[in-house]
Protein backbone atom coordinates (compact mmCIF):
# COMPACT_ATOMS: atom_id res chain seq x y z
CA UNK A 1 0.00 0.00 0.00
CA UNK A 2 1.61 3.67 -0.95
CA UNK A 3 2.23 6.14 0.79
CA UNK A 4 -0.54 8.30 0.39
CA UNK A 5 -3.03 5.37 0.91
CA UNK A 6 -1.44 4.98 4.00
CA UNK A 7 -1.84 8.84 4.99
CA UNK A 8 -5.57 8.51 4.01
CA UNK A 9 -6.37 5.89 6.39
CA UNK A 10 -4.36 7.22 9.00
CA UNK A 11 -6.32 11.00 8.63
CA UNK A 12 -9.62 8.98 8.88
CA UNK A 13 -7.94 7.52 12.00
CA UNK A 14 -7.73 10.45 13.92
CA UNK A 15 -10.87 11.80 13.18
CA UNK A 16 -12.61 8.76 14.75
CA UNK A 17 -9.49 8.78 17.74
CA UNK A 18 -11.18 12.61 18.43
CA UNK A 19 -14.23 11.02 18.51
CA UNK A 20 -13.74 8.50 20.52
CA UNK A 21 -11.71 11.35 22.91
CA UNK A 22 -14.96 13.36 23.14
CA UNK A 23 -17.43 11.03 23.84
CA UNK A 24 -15.09 9.38 26.49
CA UNK A 25 -13.65 12.61 28.12
CA UNK A 26 -16.96 14.63 27.68
CA UNK A 27 -19.56 11.98 28.78
CA UNK A 28 -18.13 8.95 30.21
CA UNK A 29 -15.58 10.76 31.92
CA UNK A 30 -17.19 13.70 33.36
CA UNK A 31 -16.98 13.63 36.97
CA UNK A 32 -19.55 16.77 37.05
CA UNK A 33 -22.34 14.35 38.56
CA UNK A 34 -20.00 12.25 40.33
CA UNK A 35 -21.48 12.29 43.89
CA UNK A 36 -18.11 11.03 46.28
CA UNK A 37 -18.87 9.71 49.73
CA UNK A 38 -17.08 10.63 52.57
CA UNK A 39 -14.98 7.23 52.30
CA UNK A 40 -13.01 6.01 49.32
CA UNK A 41 -13.64 2.89 48.21
CA UNK A 42 -10.66 2.56 46.44
CA UNK A 43 -8.39 3.00 49.23
CA UNK A 44 -10.38 2.71 52.16
CA UNK A 45 -9.18 5.70 53.56
CA UNK A 46 -12.24 7.94 55.56
CA UNK A 47 -12.42 11.76 55.01
CA UNK A 48 -13.99 12.08 58.20
CA UNK A 49 -17.08 13.01 57.49
CA UNK A 50 -15.89 16.15 55.37
CA UNK A 51 -17.86 16.46 51.43
CA UNK A 52 -15.19 16.96 49.21
CA UNK A 53 -14.44 20.15 47.26
CA UNK A 54 -14.36 19.88 43.47
CA UNK A 55 -10.59 19.11 43.55
CA UNK A 56 -10.86 16.66 45.49
CA UNK A 57 -13.84 14.95 44.22
CA UNK A 58 -12.15 15.27 40.73
CA UNK A 59 -9.05 13.64 42.23
CA UNK A 60 -11.00 10.59 43.52
CA UNK A 61 -13.22 10.28 40.16
CA UNK A 62 -10.20 9.68 38.32
CA UNK A 63 -8.26 7.36 40.67
CA UNK A 64 -11.61 5.26 40.57
CA UNK A 65 -11.84 5.88 37.33
CA UNK A 66 -7.87 4.78 36.40
CA UNK A 67 -8.39 2.30 33.87
CA UNK A 68 -10.35 4.53 31.62
CA UNK A 69 -8.32 7.45 31.94
CA UNK A 70 -5.54 5.10 31.36
CA UNK A 71 -6.89 3.46 28.28
CA UNK A 72 -8.01 7.26 26.86
CA UNK A 73 -4.92 8.58 27.06
CA UNK A 74 -3.34 5.60 25.22
CA UNK A 75 -5.85 6.22 22.44
CA UNK A 76 -6.09 9.59 21.98
CA UNK A 77 -2.26 10.20 22.97
CA UNK A 78 -0.03 7.65 22.09
CA UNK A 79 -2.16 6.32 18.94
CA UNK A 80 -2.43 9.47 17.84
CA UNK A 81 0.70 10.49 17.75
CA UNK A 82 2.08 7.90 15.87
CA UNK A 83 -0.94 7.90 13.55
CA UNK A 84 -0.60 11.60 13.03
CA UNK A 85 3.32 11.01 12.54
CA UNK A 86 2.28 8.76 9.23
CA UNK A 87 -0.28 11.33 8.27
CA UNK A 88 2.71 14.08 8.05
CA UNK A 89 4.95 12.29 6.12
CA UNK A 90 2.45 11.40 3.59
CA UNK A 91 1.16 15.04 3.37
CA UNK A 92 5.06 15.99 2.86
CA UNK A 93 5.40 13.38 0.00
CA UNK A 94 2.00 14.39 -1.96
CA UNK A 95 2.46 18.05 -1.40
CA UNK A 96 6.43 18.87 -1.61
CA UNK A 97 6.71 19.09 -5.38
CA UNK A 98 4.85 22.64 -5.40
CA UNK A 99 6.28 24.58 -2.46
CA UNK A 100 9.02 22.00 -1.68
CA UNK A 101 10.71 24.88 1.37
CA UNK A 102 7.25 25.45 2.72
CA UNK A 103 6.82 21.61 2.94
CA UNK A 104 10.02 20.67 5.04
CA UNK A 105 8.94 23.47 7.46
CA UNK A 106 5.56 21.84 7.44
CA UNK A 107 6.78 18.71 8.53
CA UNK A 108 9.22 20.00 11.05
CA UNK A 109 6.23 21.42 12.95
CA UNK A 110 4.20 18.44 12.26
CA UNK A 111 7.12 16.18 13.22
CA UNK A 112 7.04 18.29 16.86
CA UNK A 113 3.21 18.56 17.26
CA UNK A 114 3.70 14.25 17.28
CA UNK A 115 6.35 14.65 19.77
CA UNK A 116 4.50 17.22 22.17
CA UNK A 117 1.20 15.06 22.02
CA UNK A 118 3.39 11.98 22.56
CA UNK A 119 5.50 13.75 25.55
CA UNK A 120 2.11 14.61 27.29
CA UNK A 121 0.33 11.34 26.78
CA UNK A 122 3.89 9.36 28.56
CA UNK A 123 3.44 11.98 31.20
CA UNK A 124 0.05 11.80 32.19
CA UNK A 125 0.06 7.45 32.28
CA UNK A 126 3.54 7.80 34.56
CA UNK A 127 1.73 10.61 36.72
CA UNK A 128 -1.48 8.42 36.97
CA UNK A 129 0.25 5.66 38.81
CA UNK A 130 1.93 8.14 40.84
CA UNK A 131 -1.19 10.16 42.07
CA UNK A 132 -2.98 6.86 42.77
CA UNK A 133 0.34 5.35 44.89
CA UNK A 134 0.34 8.76 46.82
CA UNK A 135 -3.58 9.11 47.26
CA UNK A 136 -3.49 5.97 49.17
CA UNK A 137 -0.46 7.71 51.72
CA UNK A 138 -1.46 11.53 51.66
CA UNK A 139 -4.40 12.43 50.31
CA UNK A 140 -2.90 15.93 49.87
CA UNK A 141 0.04 15.40 48.59
CA UNK A 142 -1.69 13.24 46.05
CA UNK A 143 -4.15 16.63 44.83
CA UNK A 144 -0.73 18.55 44.92
CA UNK A 145 0.68 16.55 42.30
CA UNK A 146 -2.05 16.04 40.45
CA UNK A 147 -2.49 19.61 39.76
CA UNK A 148 1.06 19.86 38.83
CA UNK A 149 0.85 17.03 36.47
CA UNK A 150 -2.48 19.61 35.19
CA UNK A 151 -0.76 21.94 34.40
CA UNK A 152 2.30 20.10 32.31
CA UNK A 153 0.08 18.11 30.38
CA UNK A 154 -2.19 21.03 29.82
CA UNK A 155 0.38 23.01 28.80
CA UNK A 156 1.60 20.17 26.29
CA UNK A 157 -1.02 18.66 25.30
CA UNK A 158 -4.31 21.37 24.23
CA UNK A 159 -4.14 24.65 26.52
CA UNK A 160 -2.11 25.68 23.56
CA UNK A 161 -3.22 24.70 20.13
CA UNK A 162 -0.35 26.60 18.70
CA UNK A 163 1.55 23.98 16.88
CA UNK A 164 -0.45 21.54 15.61
CA UNK A 165 -2.89 25.10 14.41
CA UNK A 166 0.75 26.09 12.48
CA UNK A 167 0.77 22.87 10.72
CA UNK A 168 -2.94 22.85 9.57
CA UNK A 169 -1.96 26.68 8.47
CA UNK A 170 0.69 25.33 6.32
CA UNK A 171 -1.09 22.13 5.14
CA UNK A 172 -3.85 23.69 3.94
CA UNK A 173 -2.48 27.01 2.08
CA UNK A 174 0.10 24.70 0.71
CA UNK A 175 -3.06 22.54 -0.69
CA UNK A 176 -5.03 25.72 -1.71
CA UNK A 177 -2.16 27.02 -3.60
CA UNK A 178 -1.36 24.07 -5.31
CA UNK A 179 -5.26 22.91 -6.32
CA UNK A 180 -4.66 19.49 -4.74
CA UNK A 181 -7.94 18.33 -2.88
CA UNK A 182 -10.92 20.66 -3.16
CA UNK A 183 -10.50 24.58 -2.14
CA UNK A 184 -13.34 24.11 0.82
CA UNK A 185 -11.27 21.43 2.85
CA UNK A 186 -7.95 24.17 2.84
CA UNK A 187 -10.31 26.97 3.31
CA UNK A 188 -11.88 25.03 6.21
CA UNK A 189 -8.55 23.81 7.43
CA UNK A 190 -7.30 27.65 7.52
CA UNK A 191 -10.34 28.85 9.47
CA UNK A 192 -9.65 25.94 12.20
CA UNK A 193 -5.46 26.64 12.14
CA UNK A 194 -6.37 30.29 12.88
CA UNK A 195 -8.92 29.17 15.64
CA UNK A 196 -5.97 26.78 17.09
CA UNK A 197 -3.45 29.94 16.60
CA UNK A 198 -5.65 32.31 18.88
CA UNK A 199 -5.59 30.24 21.91
CA UNK A 200 -1.82 31.38 22.24
CA UNK A 201 -3.07 34.82 23.76
CA UNK A 202 -5.15 33.21 26.39
CA UNK A 203 -2.42 33.79 28.81
CA UNK A 204 -2.61 37.54 28.20
CA UNK A 205 -4.38 38.99 31.84
CA UNK A 206 -6.65 41.04 30.06
CA UNK A 207 -8.10 38.30 28.08
CA UNK A 208 -7.73 35.37 30.25
CA UNK A 209 -11.15 35.31 31.49
CA UNK A 210 -13.00 35.63 27.88
CA UNK A 211 -14.79 32.58 27.29
CA UNK A 212 -13.86 33.38 23.72
CA UNK A 213 -10.62 31.57 23.69
CA UNK A 214 -12.36 27.92 25.01
CA UNK A 215 -14.53 28.67 22.20
CA UNK A 216 -11.95 28.87 19.75
CA UNK A 217 -9.83 25.68 21.50
CA UNK A 218 -13.50 23.50 20.59
CA UNK A 219 -13.50 24.84 17.49
CA UNK A 220 -9.55 23.66 16.59
CA UNK A 221 -10.72 19.99 18.18
CA UNK A 222 -14.25 19.80 16.97
CA UNK A 223 -12.80 21.56 13.50
CA UNK A 224 -10.19 19.18 12.96
CA UNK A 225 -12.75 15.94 13.15
CA UNK A 226 -14.40 17.10 9.73
CA UNK A 227 -10.71 18.27 7.94
CA UNK A 228 -8.78 14.94 8.96
CA UNK A 229 -12.07 12.90 7.26
CA UNK A 230 -12.12 15.35 4.49
CA UNK A 231 -8.74 15.02 3.94
CA UNK A 232 -8.46 11.22 4.33
CA UNK A 233 -11.47 10.59 2.03
CA UNK A 234 -9.49 12.95 -0.71
CA UNK A 235 -6.09 10.97 -0.21
CA UNK A 236 -7.81 7.36 -0.59
CA UNK A 237 -9.87 8.75 -3.40
CA UNK A 238 -6.77 10.08 -4.95
CA UNK A 239 -4.89 6.96 -5.03
CA UNK A 240 -7.87 4.79 -6.26
CA UNK A 241 -7.81 6.91 -9.38
CA UNK A 242 -4.35 7.06 -10.08
CA UNK A 243 -4.43 3.08 -9.38
CA UNK A 244 -7.17 3.02 -11.70
CA UNK A 245 -5.74 4.80 -14.69
CA UNK A 246 -2.07 3.30 -14.27
CA UNK A 247 -4.30 -0.08 -14.67
CA UNK A 248 -5.86 1.22 -17.34
CA UNK A 249 -2.42 2.29 -19.09
CA UNK A 250 -0.89 -1.35 -18.46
Amino acid sequence: MSIQKWGGVAAIAEASIYLFGFVLFFTILDPSGFEANVVDEASGIAINGLTLDVAQRNLLFMIQNRDSYFIGYLVCGVVFSFTLLILVQAIYQRFKQSFPELMIFAAAVGYLWVGIVLASSLIFLIGLGAITHYYGLNPEQALTIHRTLSIVVEALGGGIELVGAVWVLAVSYVGLKSHIFSPWLHYWGMFVGISGVLTLFSGLSFLSTQPLFEFMTAIFGLGQILWFLVLGIGMLSETSIAESVSYIED
